[in-house]
Order: structure tokens, then C-alpha cells, then sequence
């Protein structure tokens, strides 16, 4: 009488063996890429020049910095409340400016209310180049057209800002329902009548948040476009830095913290108010 539970002894030998060899196969696959992540951080390390024994003998300098900045020096105070609203007028304007940029963009993008498919992917490739463009390039860009001053930082934060605005626009529409869309396309209304009653109404809070989002953003970036001559409380701090003037720069310290911590809480009330 032949052996019936010789075939399966078989097969399940076989099956453990491969579950051995796939065992083996995805250690080796893991530890590649964990080699490969160590290969990489070192080799970025050396490119960097990290230098922790250097830092560690120049923390004492550190320590005696920081005991330099109190008290702060308010002498010039009036001046810098006005660069503090400059900066924050800069990040007011360029988010405005971003915000009538990217409704249109992101309609235009957003793969299901598009009224022209074909076009949707090269404005893609149009909003990851102003996406890919830091906020301070674009800023030292236009000081080089229309000269010094907060207006080349307006128009530094508004391109950049429209690139991110329109992308996350565009991804907050795509995630809507197709049942209010598609009711009023089944009633015969236009592009325009979809957009009012049943786009506007779904998307607007999302894109609400995203604004005050990006605007809060938008301010803290704001704060270094001095740096490259667009204005604001930038231009204070590095002359600060550069003269090694301690309370002067404490005092500008404590108005950007003041300035970012005001805006964060705002936005952030709003935003939950929204939801």
C-alpha cells in the first residue's frame, strides 16, 4: 500500500525551505539599504565638516554670548517695532497675492473639476518650480529688478508661497466628494454654478486652514529676507550680529519671538475655529 503522507512530508519541507530562503533573502535586503543609510550619513558628515571636538571647544564662546544679551537695549525700539510690521506687512501682502494666484492655479490643476486635462500637467511642473524655489532667492532675485526694500520680499513670499498654496489647493480639492459635483452637472449647470454651490461650499474650510497655514509660515520666513535687502527685521539683526551687539540684538530677539508666538496663536485659534 503506497505511503500517502510521504508527497506532503514533501511539500511541506520544500515550503519551509523557501520560507527559510525568503527569510534570508529579506535580511540581506534589509541590511543592504541599512549599510547603504549608514555609507550615506558618513559620507555627508565628512562633506559637511562636522567637527563635534571644534564645537565642543568653542561652547565656553557660546555661554559668554548669551550672558552678553541682557539686559536688552531699547534705545532703538520705535525702529524696530517699525521693521517688525514691515516684516509682517511683507508676509501679509505676499500671502494675499499668493492666495489670488493659486484659486485659479489649483482649479486648473486639481485632476477632478479641471475644465482643460491636457493642461494640468504642465502647470504642475510650473507650481514644483516656484515650490522648488526658496522664498529668499526668489526675494534676492527681485531686489536685483526693482531695488531694495520690502516689495522685493512681497514678491519673493508671493511666488514661492504660490507654488505650495496652489499644490495643497488643489490636493484639498481633489479629496471632495463626486456626489454634490456630479448633482449639479446632472442639473445642467455650468463650470461656474459647480464651483459656487457645490465646490466653494465643500472645500472652503480646508482652504481656509491651508491659507492661515502658509501665512503663518510666511511670517517667520519673512524675518531673514533683510538679510539678502528685502526688508523688514532682517537687515536689523544681521547688522546686529555683525557688530557683535548683544542687547541690540536681544531686544530684536524678543520682538520676533513676541511677533511669531502672537501670529502662531492666532492662526491656530482660527483654524480650530474652522473645524
Amino acid at each position: 500500500m503506497p505511503d500517502l503522507s510521504r508527497p506532503a512530508a514533501d511539500l511541506d519541507a520544500l515550503l519551509a525551505t523557501e520560507r527559510r530562503r525568503g527569510g534570508i533573502w529579506k535580511l540581506l535586503y534589509q541590511g543592504f539599504w541599512g549599510v547603504l543609510a549608514i555609507a550615506l550619513l558618513i559620507a555627508s558628515a565628512r562633506t559637511a565638516r562636522v567637527d563635534l571636538g571644534q564645537f565642543w571647544q568653542r561652547l565656553p564662546t557660546v555661554g559668554e554670548w548669551l550672558a552678553r544679551l541682557w539686559p536688552p537695549d531699547l534705545s532703538e525700539l520705535p525702529s524696530f517695532v517699525e521693521a517688525i510690521w514691515e516684516t509682517l506687512a511683507i508676509a501679509i501682502i505676499g500671502t494675499g497675492c499668493a492666495i489670488v494666484a493659486a484659486v485659479p492655479l489649483a482649479l486648473m490643476v486639481a485632476r477632478n473639476v479641471t475644465p482643460v486635462p491636457w493642461l494640468a500637467t504642465p502647470l504642475r511642473g510650473l507650481l514644483n518650480l516656484l515650490r522648488g524655489i526658496d522664498t529668499a532667492i526668489f526675494a534676492l532675485f527681485f531686489v536685483s529688478i526693482v531695488g531694495l526694500g520690502p516689495f522685493a520680499g512681497a514678491l519673493g513670499v508671493a511666488f514661492h508661497t504660490t507654488g505650495s498654496m496652489a499644490k495643497l489647493y488643489a490636493e484639498a480639492l481633489e479629496t471632495l466628494p463626486h456626489e454634490p459635483i456630479e448633482a449639479i452637472e446632472a442639473t445642467g449647470g455650468d463650470r461656474l454654478r459647480t464651483f459656487a454651490f457645490a465646490v466653494l461650499p465643500e472645500a472652503l474650510p480646508g482652504l481656509i486652514s491651508i491659507s492661515l497655514y502658509l501665512w503663518e509660515f510666511n511670517v517667520r520666513s519673512s524675518v531673514i529676507l533683510g538679510i539678502v535687502g528685502a526688508g523688514g527685521i532682517g537687515y536689523e539683526l544681521l547688522v546686529s550680529l555683525k557688530l557683535l551687539d548683544f542687547p541690540r540684538l536681544c531686544t530684536i530677539l524678543l520682538l520676533i519671538l513676541g511677533m511669531v508666538s502672537l501670529i502662531d496663536a492666532l492662526s491656530a485659534y482660527l483654524r480650530q475655529r474652522l473645524q
